[in-house]
């Protein structure tokens, strides 16, 4: 795998959790500002929705590194089967 590859596949399970976060924080400001037809959960909603999106990234972020364990492991077998 290129170092590119490696830095993008690293990033990308977090990408949604950080675009989350940028949406809520705007909205969570303009919830708890405004006092003209707010509801009493948007800013708990604001608050917690981007933590949703961190949980998703982690156990993404988890399975690729079991993944790419699996396939380390995968080609030491592989050539340790091999003749030669």
């Amino acid at each position: 795998m290129q170092p590119l590859d490696e830095k993008r596949s690293a990033v990308e399970p977090w990408v949604p959790a950080v675009l989350c976060a940028f949406l809520s924080l705007p909205a969570l400001f303009g919830s708890t500002v405004s006092t003209a037809g707010g509801q009493w959960w948007q800013p708990a909603f604001f608050a917690f929705l981007p933590i949703c999106f961190f949980f998703v990234g982690a156990a993404n972020a988890n399975q690729r590194r079991q993944v790419r364990e699996l396939r380390r492991q995968l080609d030491e077998l592989r050539g340790e089967i091999r003749p030669g």
